[in-house]
C-alpha cells in the first residue's frame, strides 16, 4: 500500500493562465504547523509550483517562472536589484524546493480527492509562494469553504495577495486576495476597480490615512502574527508597509 505524507495534499494540477505551463498546488502544515514567525502557527500554507522544474531553478528564468509568479516586479527573473524593486522575501531553495522534491518523487502527497474536510475551521495562506491568480478559483472557494465551515466571523482567518490583479483571469479574487500595490499609482488603481490593496511604501513615503499598518510589521511593532490579524482576507481595509 503507498504511503504518503500526511502533512500535504495536491489541491490542484493544470496549466498556468499566464503562459500556459504546467503547474500544480500544493497544501501543507495538515499536521506540522509553520515556524515563520512573521505568519505564526496555525495558517496552512499553499505552493503553485511548475511541475517540470525546482523552484528555485524555475525562478531564475523567466519564461519558466512566469508560470506561477507571473509578471511580478519582485521575482528574481526580473532583476529585482536593477528595477528598484526589493527582491522576493520567499527562498525558493528552502520550503518550495523541499515540497516540490516531496512531491515529485510520486508518492510525497496524495491529491486532495474528496477530503476537503482536511481543511476544515483552520486558517489558510493562499500562495505562500506563487500566486494565487495562477490557480482555478473553483480550488480557492472549494478551500475557503472548508477554512470557514463553521467558523464564527472573527475566526475566520485567511490571507492573499496578487499582483495580477489587472489581468483578467485574475478577477475571480476581487475580495479574497489583497492587490499587492507597489506604490501609489498601484494603490489608486487598484481601488478604483474595487480591489483592496496592499501597499509596499519607501519610509520616506506618507501612509494612506485610509490604511492601516500591517500589525505583523516591524514598524508597528510585531504586534501580532498573520495568523492572528484578519485583515488581509481582501475584504477589510486597505493595508501598507514599508519595503522590506
Amino acid at each position: 500500500m503507498q504511503k504518503f505524507n500526511p502533512n500535504g495534499r495536491i489541491l490542484w494540477q493544470g496549466k498556468s493562465p499566464f503562459n500556459g505551463d504546467p503547474i500544480v498546488c500544493i497544501v501543507t502544515g495538515l499536521t506540522e504547523s509553520t515556524s515563520n514567525s512573521k505568519t505564526g502557527e496555525g495558517l496552512l500554507q499553499t505552493w503553485i509550483l511548475h511541475q517540470n522544474i525546482k523552484p528555485n531553478e524555475a525562478f531564475k528564468i523567466k519564461e519558466l517562472g512566469e508560470a506561477v509568479c507571473g509578471d511580478c516586479p519582485h521575482a528574481l527573473f526580473n532583476s529585482p536589484k536593477d528595477n528598484g524593486f526589493a527582491p522576493c522575501y520567499v527562498r525558493t531553495y528552502h520550503a518550495p524546493r523541499s515540497v516540490w522534491e516531496c512531491w515529485k518523487n510520486g508518492s510525497g502527497y496524495a491529491p486532495i480527492g474528496n477530503d476537503w474536510h482536511l481543511l476544515r475551521n483552520k486558517g489558510l495562506r493562499l500562495g505562500s509562494f506563487g500566486d494565487p491568480a495562477m490557480v482555478d478559483i473553483e480550488i480557492w472557494q472549494k478551500a475557503l469553504k472548508e477554512v470557514y465551515f463553521d467558523a464564527k466571523p472573527r475566526e475566520r482567518r485567511h490571507t492573499g495577495y496578487t499582483h495580477q490583479w489587472r489581468k483578467p483571469f485574475a478577477k475571480g479574487l476581487k475580495g479574497l486576495v489583497m492587490a499587492s500595490a507597489d506604490g501609489m499609482r498601484d494603490y489608486i488603481e487598484s481601488t478604483a476597480d474595487g480591489w483592496t490593496p496592499f501597499l509596499v511604501r519607501k519610509s520616506t513615503d506618507k501612509a494612506p490615512i485610509d490604511a492601516i499598518v500591517c500589525p505583523a510589521s516591524a514598524e508597528a511593532g510585531r504586534k501580532v502574527t498573520c495568523s492572528d490579524c484578519h485583515t488581509c482576507n481582501g475584504s477589510t481595509k486597505p493595508v501598507v508597509i514599508i519595503n522590506h
